[in-house]
């Protein structure tokens, strides 16, 4: 399921990418505000929108939470993306605009396994 979205994220949004393992199961890269619209629009064809948008405060259920936790959290500026894999993984994509550049965002994209 992220293999395509990864390869398809790093040809239509240009960014610098920090992380990209071959496995093609993890992404990490920063890219301009100017290129928000393509990538929003990118992972919500994959996940299907966010389950928490920018600028909202959201409450997850403990085991989601904790899942969110192993990645970094999620603050209220920023936006998420989850989506139930195989196995007991959960696919994730998180949106973390900059505070100290506001043109600048980073993305996350990967898997984690569900808390139990």
């Amino acid at each position: 399921m992220l293999q395509p979205l990864v390869e398809t994220l790093r040809t239509k949004v240009p960014m610098l990418v920090r992380s990209a393992p071959s496995t093609g199961d993890y992404l990490e890269g920063v890219f301009s505000r100017n290129d928000l619209q393509q990538c929003y629009a990118l992972l919500t064809e994959t996940f299907g929108g966010p389950v928490k948008e920018f600028g909202r405060a959201a409450k997850f259920e403990p085991a989601i939470q904790q899942a969110i936790h192993r990645f970094g959290g999620i603050w209220v500026d920023q936006c998420l993306f989850l989506k139930q894999g195989e196995a007991g993984q959960m696919a994730y994509a998180a949106l973390w605009p900059w505070a100290s550049d506001p043109s600048r965002l980073t993305l996350k994209v990967g898997l984690i396994a569900a808390a139990k």
